[in-house]
């Protein structure tokens, strides 16, 4: 893999096609430690390599990994690279999220899930 497609120079910031497609997880209600538990790094450590004026810079052994986890959930979502399903999170109040949306993210994220019945 060529990490000079996704990223900046060596050992540079993501470039802004890669971290538009890492937001996109954003837009549909993962928090910022979701995305970094899927990618193994911290919540902070996501949240500044979106930063737009002053993205941090990752190390180019770790490109591959977070290429191979946006594409991993990008499938799961059924996002496409260069268009967002049209979900926004939930927290904004804009758009609400199905279970099955719910359900997807937190599969992506390599938990599982097991929904029961409450009792009557």
């Amino acid at each position: 893999m060529d990490t000079n497609d996704y990223q900046d120079g060596k050992n540079g910031p993501l470039n802004a096609a890669t971290r538009a497609r890492l937001g996109k997880f954003r837009e549909l209600g993962c928090t910022l430690k979701e995305i970094g538990d899927a990618f193994k790094m911290s919540g902070p450590f996501v949240s500044q390599m979106l930063n737009e004026k002053s993205p941090a810079r990752v190390r180019s052994i770790h490109v591959p990994r977070i290429v191979e986890a946006i594409e991993r959930g990008e499938r799961d979502w059924k996002i496409k690279s260069a268009n967002a399903r049209s979900h926004q999170s939930s927290k904004t109040g804009n758009a609400t999220l199905t279970l099955e949306d719910h359900i997807r993210a937190i599969d992506a994220l390599g938990f599982t899930v097991t929904v029961t019945p409450k009792p009557r």
